[in-house]
């Protein structure tokens, strides 16, 4: 018996209502794959399962209507689960469609292997369905039209996906160009259904039962309720597109708007910070420049930027370097950054940095993105600040001055500056300011002192200023001054201390040089012996250098040969070996000194030729290196050197020539003192012996005066001395009457005596001695001395003396100053006629001063010469040495007193001297 196969029809309507479902689903997709596509992460997640979802539903109730559609003459019932399976089978291949078309790049490979697994889906969907059919018949199939309708399926896909793919942005298709695509993915989607119906044929089999477990029947009922919950899914699908559309929309607005604002902030921050953007397209060339880029460079906006245009505004000391960085990145695709400068057209010189980030576009192609920055004030400031940092440096350098800063919890130093670092005696480059370094350098006998200063003043949150030693590596001792200030934050905790260390060893030595030479000064002046002054100033100077010996050697008086001076610090049997050396162009640093009349330096004694003929000498006591100046009078005479000895071989540095040069200086004062004073003693001595000789000469003037004076006393004791012998001889002797006699005769002899006596002293040639002296009691004894000379001549002598303190001074002086001024007088008056009359007072004057006057009636001064009569050597008599009035002036004025003359009226002159009534400091000793 021959199979018949069952003739089925189909119900057009359902037909068309299955392909209008299709499109709606298709329009449905292109909508749902814009919003998967704008969206991201979880919500991308959200939108591509509930766009599965409602896609799924559209293309299954396209095939079960299609499925409804077809009529067959026997009763057709469902099997729900695998109903629920191509459901699933739906949702699957909508979900690998609306993940491929959601991609920001769909390649060709990409493509054909998600319409692969979609058209796998489709038609897993459809052969499902089919196979949920339940009835009284077998199913067969065609498999041409089976191969048939999975190719078509992938083919439909991969028109879909394109389709989709090219209509799925926010702002396309969204009219007729989206309803154009729907339609045709709609009307394809059903061929591969219809298709794959095409391939089903039926045959009646009475002989198999029909299992309608979980089978059901679809009625028109169920047909409507299936046609309305999928327009229902669509519905609602569109719905929350369109609705997450407008808010999408109203965000972008709100977006648009913050990113307008934020594009003025942006646009006004890079005009503040002056900051330009640029993008710049390798391939094409192209650069886009912002506002404030535009600014920066001094172009137009209406300006089209250009690789060409950049390079024309880079100053040509840049240029080379620019192009080579540009060509460099465009070559290897990497981040650059530089900084240029630009050449502007009114001559002016800006400084710009350049970074710029490498990216690469959706094409692939090398593009940077970067920022420009005009640094020009930025490179003033650093500019500023270099130079300012740089003199700062260098006034710390001329100041030996550092900086410091240190946390006073953990007691380390934060900061050093460079001066910091060479006061200290430490390598920026070799070591870091750490505590323990530093206090080890700390002179021993300063460090605990030092330690207990900073710990009190951190204790005691205050400033510190102290000082203290340091020690060099190479055993140099420097003295250092530091100041602290502490640094609190807002709360009053202190968190640091800043200061400086100050190496104030030159201005300690400077202070002890200056002590020194004032001490020095002192003893000169004090007239100090010149040996001891010389070892304390030779003491001195070596104090001031570690390591230096000092010599002083003197020139003898002929000359040629050179003795010890001092040098307390070199060898004993050294100093004795070199005492009485001679001079010479080859003798050593302190003979060749001396002789030259210059200095001498000396760097290494074993090496230099002037030191050959005592190399040994040297060599045998450690002496290397010497220099000595000579010490000069003012008339260019060498008295003698002051050297500097050291034990290795090295040069004078600055300050050592200039200690040399106040030491010199001061020996000078000492030994050209000592010279001084000697050649005063000597001075002194011939002047006392001119006195002395002045004094005989006058006295031997006075030889008649004298004898006169004399002869008077002892002719009255021989008278005296017969009266006594007369009253005693006589009958009835006298007694009484012979010793007035006796006594008479008596008084006489000591008359007479006591004018020898005054005598002999004017004679005698003794040292002068300064005594208490009663001034009116040497004039009395002048005018008894001298009463006899005037009363030769008629002259007449008074005396008018005034009560006087006693004055310091040397009675013998003073009686030769008034026995040439009174014998002056006798000259003068002795030829003149009328009257002869010789006046000698005597008064209290004013500052502790008296006065002493002689005035006479003689000829008066010399009329044109009176300023001269007080010159060495000038006289108006013709016997006269013209030595008395000039011997006299130095004596009153050794005394501290004045000597001066002055016209009497009508004639004769008179002589006033002063003298102080208190011992004046300094006053000479006697002339």
């Amino acid at each position: 018996m021959s199979t018949v196969n069952l003739i089925g029809s189909y119900n057009y309507a359902l037909v068309a209502l299955s392909v209008f479902i299709a499109m709606c689903a298709s329009y449905t997709a292109l909508d749902l794959a814009s919003r998967v596509t704008a969206s991201g992460g979880w919500p991308r997640v959200l939108w591509v399962l509930g766009g599965a979802c409602a896609m799924g539903t559209g293309i299954w109730s396209m095939h079960y209507i299609g499925m409804l559609a077809f009529i067959l003459p026997i009763p057709v019932a469902y099997h729900w689960p695998t109903v629920l399976l191509s459901l699933i089978a739906a949702i699957f291949a909508s979900i690998i469609a609306l993940y491929i078309v959601s991609r920001q790049q769909m390649s060709a490979p990409q493509a054909v292997l998600g319409s692969l697994l979609m058209g796998a889906g489709i038609a897993g969907m459809h052969y499902i369905g089919m196979a949920a059919m339940r009835l009284q018949a077998v199913c067969h199939f065609n498999s041409f039209l089976v191969v048939l309708s999975v190719a078509f399926a992938i083919l439909i896909s991969l028109a879909a996906l394109w389709i989709t793919f090219h209509f799925r942005e926010e702002k396309t298709g969204i009219g007729r160009e989206k309803l154009v695509g729907a339609v045709v993915m709609g009307a394809a989607i059903p061929v591969m259904h219809y298709t794959g119906m095409a391939a089903a044929r039926f045959t009646p089999s009475r002989m198999m039962p029909v299992d309608l477990s979980h089978a059901v029947s679809i009625s028109a009922l169920g047909t409507a309720a299936i046609v309305a919950v999928t327009f229902l899914v669509l519905g609602l699908a569109l719905l929350t597109s369109w609705v997450d559309r407008r808010l999408a929309a109203r965000t972008v607005e709100l977006q648009e708007v913050k990113l307008q604002r934020s594009e003025a902030y942006l646009a006004e921050a890079q005009r503040l910070s002056r900051t330009g953007s640029f993008g710049w397209r390798v391939s094409t060339g192209e650069i886009n420049w912002s506002e404030e880029t535009f600014r920066i460079f001094q172009y137009d906006r209406a300006t089209i930027p250009t690789m060409e245009l950049i390079i024309q505004r880079v100053h040509p000391g840049d240029a080379g370097l620019v192009k080579q960085t540009i060509e460099s990145a465009s070559q290897d695709g990497k981040d650059f950054e530089h900084e240029y400068r630009l050449l502007m057209p009114d001559g002016s010189v800006k400084h710009v940095h350049v970074v710029a980030r490498a990216l690469n576009d959706e094409s692939g192609s090398l593009e940077f993105v970067g920022a420009v920055m005009d640094v020009t004030a930025a490179k003033q400031v650093e500019q500023t600040i270099r130079e300012s940092a740089a003199y700062l440096s260098e006034a710390q350098r001329l100041s030996h001055t550092g900086s410091w800063a240190g946390a006073p919890r953990t007691g380390e130093f934060r900061y050093w500056s460079e001066e910091c670092y060479r006061v200290l005696g430490f390598d920026p480059d070799k070591e870091e300011p750490r505590s323990a370094n530093f206090f080890q350098r700390i002179h021993p006998d300063d460090q605990a002192r030092t330690m207990e200063q900073f710990e009190k003043a951190s204790c005691e949150k205050a400033e510190f200023e102290f000082d203290y030693r340091i020690v060099y590596p190479g055993g140099e001792i420097r003295d250092i001054h530091t100041v602290g200030h502490p640094v609190f934050n807002p709360s009053g905790d202190l968190i640091e201390y800043v200061g400086t260390v100050m190496d104030v060893t030159e201005r300690k030595r400077a202070e002890e040089l200056r002590e020194g030479e004032s001490r020095i000064l002192e003893m000169i002046a004090r007239d100090a012996p010149l040996e001891e002054i010389l070892e304390n100033l030779v003491r001195v100077v070596e104090a001031q250098f570690a390591g230096l010996l000092c010599s002083v050697l003197l020139l003898d008086d002929d000359g040629q040969h050179v003795l010890h001076g001092a040098a307390p610090s070199l060898p004993k049997s050294y100093n004795e070996a070199i005492d009485g050396l001679c001079i010479g162009p080859k003798a050593g640093s302190c003979g060749t000194a001396m002789y030259r009349k210059e200095p001498v330096v000396v760097t290494d004694i074993l090496q230099d030729p002037l030191w050959e003929p005592y190399r040994q000498l040297a060599e045998s006591y450690g002496l290397r290196a010497c220099w000595s100046t000579p010490i000069l009078a003012h008339s260019g005479k060498a008295l003698g050197s002051f050297a500097m000895y050291y034990r290795k071989p090295r040069s004078p540095s600055p300050a050592e020539s200039h200690v040399l040069e106040m030491a010199t200086h001061l020996a000078g004062i000492a030994i050209g003192r000592r010279l001084a004073r000697e050649e005063r003693e000597r001075l002194r001595q011939a002047q006392a012996d001119l006195a002395h000789i002045n004094r005989v000469t006058t006295m031997g003037e006075l030889t008649a005066s004298l004898a006169h004076e004399v002869n008077q006393p002892i002719t009255a004791a021989v008278i005296n001395a017969n009266t006594c012998l007369r009253w005693l001889t006589c009958d009835h002797a006298d007694l009484e009457k012979a010793r007035e006699a006796a006594s008479r005769m008596a008084k006489d002899a000591t008359r007479a005596a006591d004018i020898i006596s005054r005598v002999r002293l004017l004679f005698k040639k003794v040292t002068p001695q300064r005594e208490l002296v009663d001034v009116n009691e040497v004039v009395r004894e002048m005018v008894i001395l001298l009463l006899s000379e005037a009363t030769r001549y008629s002259i007449s002598v008074k005396t008018e003396l005034a009560d006087l303190p006693q004055v310091m001074a040397d009675r013998i002086q003073l009686q030769q100053v008034l026995m040439n001024l009174v014998t002056n007088a006798i000259d003068a008056m002795k030829d003149v006629d009328g009257t002869r009359e010789l006046i000698i007072r005597s008064q209290q004057a004013e500052a502790g001063q008296l006065i002493v006057s002689i005035s006479d009636t003689g000829v008066g001064l010399p009329p044109q010469q009176a300023d001269q009569i007080f010159n060495a050597f000038f006289t108006t008599k013709p016997q006269g040495t013209g030595m008395g009035l000039r011997i006299s002036r130095s004596i009153v004025e050794s005394h501290g007193g004045r000597l001066w003359s002055v016209h009497n009226s009508p004639r004769g002159a008179s002589f006033h001297l002063t003298l102080p009534t208190t011992v004046v400091e300094g006053m000479n000793d006697a002339v």
